[in-house]
């Protein structure tokens, strides 16, 4: 009698569950073992064709250039400019008249208010003119006196039939007449004495005396420059920036100058909304108080300008800027020479903070030369990292 072989026992489902999960584990992992080969051979593979176009541009003899790529960085919106501190009013000064200069009433260094007297011209010709002009007037007054008495007592006369109508419109003619010659006797006397006041130079504001002759005696030309007169009270900082960070800068902003140790905070009080076409750079203008110890006037600063919350940019390093530019890089894009212009900050060691106009995977030219030419192949031979 043959005996019976019992059947296998049958998986119970957690046997189940787990012979399928390791299954799957397997063939995830072979698929991840796959992919990385995969990655691996094309990896292998493009630095296979590099290495022959590398190989292939030393036969050819190309020129040689280190490369850098930009550095994710934060900066604050912080815009950095130069420019040149000027006095908030300053005028050369000279008279209206020509003269011999007969007085002169203020030396370089003299503090002086608005409406001083600073210098005089010999007026000894002007005032007799003043006087004829005055004697003038005064007999011109005289006609008008007679002529209207002459007026009145001809009328009454007319009125009572004394003497003809003819008679009295002759009278209102005369009249009119010696009236005018008043009025231009008025005007002559003013004339002159305009004329006289044009031999006293004065203040028209309160300022500092930088420049004034030594004394008495020259003979001046009208319109001639005699005296520098400054109002260094307060000062005017004349800048510019450029076009990509015009929009950076906002009337009334703040405007900070570090000089001899200290910081100095203005305000910004204009920024022009046209380009210098000889710069390509937007002018501005700023409003700096003036305390003591004192700025000097038309002395050369270094400033900035705080606007906005930090945002993200692309560190390079300060000789990627192409020699002779304002803002060009030169990239390196299929292996030939590119221009680029870019907007960027200058970091406190002079490197490029770029905003705007670079790419992550842009490769920049390290230490461009003044001259590139643009479209010519190059060879790649080295990254340089930034820091």
């Amino acid at each position: 009698m043959m005996e019976t072989i019992p059947p296998a026992p049958k998986a119970s489902g957690p046997i189940k569950l787990l012979i399928l999960a390791g299954s799957l584990g397997f063939f995830a992992l072979l698929g991840v073992r796959i992919r990385e080969k995969t990655q691996q051979q094309a990896q292998i593979a493009r630095e296979r064709e590099a290495t022959v176009a590398r190989v292939a541009a030393e036969d050819r003899g190309l020129p040689r250039v280190e490369v850098v790529r930009g550095v994710k960085a934060t900066w604050e919106p912080t815009v950095s400019l130069e420019g040149t501190l000027m006095p908030w009013h300053e005028a050369d000064l000279a008279f209206k008249a020509s003269g011999r200069l007969s007085a002169v009433r203020v030396k370089v260094g003299d503090q002086v208010r608005s409406g001083a007297v600073l210098a005089l011209l010999d007026a000894s010709e002007a005032g007799a003119q003043v006087r004829a002009a005055q004697a003038q007037l005064k007999a011109a007054q005289a006609q008008l006196a007679l002529a209207q008495d002459t007026e009145r007592r001809t009328t009454e006369m007319v009125n009572a039939g004394a003497v003809g109508e003819a008679t009295g419109t002759q009278a209102k003619g005369q009249l009119s007449l010696v009236m005018a010659q008043v009025e231009a006797a008025q005007a002559q006397l003013a004339l002159a004495s305009v004329h006289a006041g044009n031999h006293t130079l004065i203040a028209p504001f309160s300022g500092l005396v930088t420049r004034a002759p030594t004394g008495p005696g020259a003979v001046v030309g009208a319109g001639v420059p005699l005296i520098h007169l400054q109002d260094n009270s307060k000062l005017r900082l004349m800048a510019t920036v450029g076009e990509g960070d015009a929009g950076w800068v906002q009337v009334g902003a703040e405007v900070q100058i570090a000089q001899e140790g200290r910081v100095v905070t203005g305000k910004v009080i204009a920024v022009l909304p046209s380009v210098d076409p000889s710069t390509r750079r937007v002018p501005l203008e700023a409003e700096v108080p003036n305390e003591a110890p004192p700025l000097l006037a038309g002395s050369f600063v270094r400033a900035t300008i705080r606007s906005g919350a930090p945002r993200p940019v692309l560190r390079l390093p300060a000789t990627a800027r192409r020699p002779g530019s304002q803002d060009e890089i030169v990239i390196v894009s299929g292996g030939k020479l590119t221009l680029r212009k870019v907007s960027f900050a200058l970091a406190p060691d002079g490197a490029l903070l770029v905003r705007s106009g670079l790419g992550e995977e842009d490769d920049v030219v390290a230490a461009p030369s003044a001259e590139v030419k643009v479209g010519q192949e190059v060879l790649v031979t080295a990254r340089e990292v930034v820091r």
